[in-house]
């Protein structure tokens, strides 16, 4: 049966491994398509085709190849399967269904193929599933367990852990690894991004997220969906797993859980991984990482394009920034953002007694050690900020630690209509914990019909959502960065909030996290942050290519400041959901403080895009020959979106000049190709 409308097809057997023919599976999803053959199951987006074949022990991929660029990756005879959870031992096929999905809204349409294993020696049944996206150019696999009866543990963590192998026919000339650090300080030596490169060789690397295969003109990138982050290696960190080669084979690992995770009514399931193909060079490769991230990821344009204020960060110190978050102070934070043209007002820690409800009064709050005198909070609940709130059109956020219980979410999101969560404090240290907030996420977002999100914190060390996990709830708020504190380490200084953006950007698609703007007149130790000698639309700029968000009580912006502020926002606001249809790429030189950089936003079905161009302080070149990405000798028109000025220019090669007159300056383009 073949059928390319959105339907639904399961299809169960219970099947021995053992040569058998694989049941029959045929379904077509747009150019996407799952079918069996004899024992081979073969899966198709229509520009990667994966061939499993049936083996006594599982499914073992014998064929992978990127159709566009008709490079075959894995070409050869299976050996064992492509997952071992403890030693190899047969299994018996239950189950092949495949059906047409999108994860409960929290993904992009896809063909789910889902098949059943049982080990009878190891006592445990694996899931394997597969997710095939029309048009994809990636593929994403996940494992799943549960104990069959009189399972028993055998000791503190799986022996093995392999939840990926490619037995690769085509050797790579290079492998590039890299992961970006949760935690991260202003002061810290170490940068966001870590990567490495060598030659294909036999190695293990047990901090990336990602690994980059490449030869001169194709690759294979593999991606770990966990909270891997260069900070969490150890097998402690919830079996994040790492990448192997060996012997021209390469395995990811990373169960997810350990052995007494397992239970008999239910999956527990281990991280997730992406194959992504790509034909052409390191740009394009890169490209094709972001084009798969937003398949996965997709962004909601209703919901999910914002800038946001947070009440938390204009202070140093707990009691005053808990104070900031009274009613009082979120009327008048409400009436400044409505004014600035911010989206949503996020009301942090400060509002809530012990029954996670709006406190009426301090001396109710949740934490009152903190507390040095007695205030109203919110004696009529979220009435009146609702009220204003509506009346000006502005949105509300609310902070909560991850802790809070479900009901609670529900009972303030239908009270004050929150359209987004910030759930902060976590310590994913176990596959139940990281399960159960996950869940809880997706409880809250499913029960508010899809029009809250939730968003999630990375700025500590200890296990929490990550950089390439938990994004079908929100977004990333990516670090602590104050203006009025004694604390280097949560310093502002702008050229390192742009350097961490910077990075970021060569792997993620920057959009789905929030860098902080900082309200630089308000800077305290000017020994150690140089915020004040930049201008507001400049630190402003640095945000704009990511989810923007000022961390800071906003009513303290002069009003010369508002009026610097005010046409920059309401410019991006103009162009904003078309920058979110593209994809954002660092250009120029990393962020020193003496750099020209910036950010290239691509758009790639009609090659236009944005410009966000950077003199930083301390450089002296009044111009500047910058190159873009997958553009060359081509005639441009550029538009400063300030100004509405226009020029053409000719690229000399993909080379574009710029010119800034004074430093800590910026331009906004937007450019379309003439030829």
């Amino acid at each position: 049966m073949k059928n390319t409308s959105i339907i639904i097809l399961i299809l169960s057997f219970f099947w021995s491994c053992t040569g058998d023919r694989l049941p029959n599976l045929d379904l077509a999803y747009e150019n996407a398509k799952v079918f069996t053959e004899g024992d081979q199951l073969i899966i198709s987006t229509g520009q990667l085709k994966r061939v499993y074949q049936l083996t006594d022990h599982g499914l073992a991929t014998i064929g992978l190849l990127h159709t566009s660029s008709s490079n075959a990756w894995v070409d050869t005879s299976p050996a064992f399967c492509d997952w071992q959870i403890e030693e190899n031992t047969p299994g018996n096929l239950l189950s092949l269904q495949a059906r047409v999905s999108d994860d409960e809204k929290f993904t992009n349409k896809h063909i789910l193929v889902e098949a059943e294993f049982e080990y009878p020696a190891k006592q445990v049944i694996i899931k394997y599933t597969a997710w095939v996206y029309p048009g994809a150019h990636g593929l994403r696999t996940q494992l799943q367990l549960k104990a069959m009866p009189g399972y028993s543990t055998r000791g503190e963590r799986f022996a093995t852990g392999i939840t990926e192998t490619l037995r690769l026919s085509k050797i790579p000339g290079g492998v590039t690894a890299f992961g970006l650090m949760q935690g991260i300080k202003t002061n810290m030596e170490e940068r966001l991004l870590r990567e490495s490169r060598s030659g294909f060789a036999d190695q293990k690397i047990d901090w990336a997220s990602g690994l980059i295969l490449s030869t001169d003109d194709a690759g294979m990138i593999l991606v770990k969906e966990s909270n891997k982050s260069t900070s969490l290696r150890d097998e402690g960190d919830v079996a994040t797993g790492d990448f192997e080669i060996k012997n021209g084979v390469v395995t990811l690992s990373g169960a997810g859980m350990f052995p007494t995770d397992l239970q008999e009514d239910k999956y527990t399931s281990a991280w997730a991984n992406w194959i992504v193909l790509y034909a052409g060079d390191t740009d394009r490769a890169n490209l094709a990482l972001k084009q798969f991230d937003r398949l996965r990821y997709p962004v909601h344009p209703g919901r999910d394009m914002f800038m946001m204020a947070n009440t938390w960060g204009s202070e140093d110190m707990p009691t005053e920034c808990i104070f900031a978050a009274r009613e009082e102070n979120v009327l008048k934070e409400i009436e400044s953002v409505a004014d600035l043209g911010i989206d949503i007002l996020q009301i942090d820690e400060g509002w809530q007694n012990n029954e996670w409800l709006p406190a009426s009064h301090s001396r109710e709050f949740q934490r009152i050690k903190f507390i040095k005198s007695d205030y109203p909070v919110y004696p009529e609940g979220w009435v009146n900020v609702r009220r204003k709130a509506d009346l000006l059109g502005v949105k509300l956020g609310l902070w909560a630690a991850w802790t809070i219980p479900g009901d609670k979410l529900r009972s303030n999101y239908d009270s004050g209509n929150f359209a987004s969560f910030k759930l902060d404090f976590a310590n994913l240290n176990s596959a139940e914990k990281r399960d159960n907030l996950m869940n809880k996420a997706r409880d809250l977002i499913k029960y508010s019909n899809y029009n809250t999100i939730v968003n999630w914190d990375v700025t500590e060390i200890a296990p929490r959502a990550g950089y390439f996990y938990g994004r079908e709830y929100g977004n990333i708020y990516l670090e602590n960065r104050k203006i009025n504190t004694a604390r280097e380490n949560v310093m502002y200084v702008p050229y390192m909030v742009l350097r961490d953006a910077w990075l970021l950007s060569k792997y993620v698609n920057l959009n789905k996290f929030q860098v902080t703007v900082q309200n630089i007149d308000m800077a305290g130790d000017r020994t150690k942050t140089d915020a004040h000698l930049h201008n507001h639309p400049y630190v402003v700029a640095i945000a704009l290519m990511s989810s923007p968000i000022f961390f800071q009580e906003t009513h303290y912006y002069t009003k010369e400041a508002r009026e610097q502020i005010k046409p920059l926002l309401a410019t991006y606001k103009k162009h904003r959901e078309e920058m979110y249809r593209g994809y954002v790429f660092p250009i120029g030189d990393e962020p020193n403080n003496s750099s020209w950089t910036g950010f290239q936003n691509h758009h790639v079905e009609n090659n236009t895009g944005y410009l966000l161009i950077f003199r930083e302080l301390n450089n002296n070149e009044a111009s500047k020959e910058i190159a873009l990405k997958y553009i060359k000798d081509a005639g441009l028109k550029l538009t400063n979106l300030m100004t509405n000025e226009t020029r053409r220019v000719k690229m000399n090669g993909d080379l574009v000049k710029f010119d800034i007159d004074q430093p800590a300056g910026y331009r906004f383009y937007r450019y379309e190709i003439l030829d």
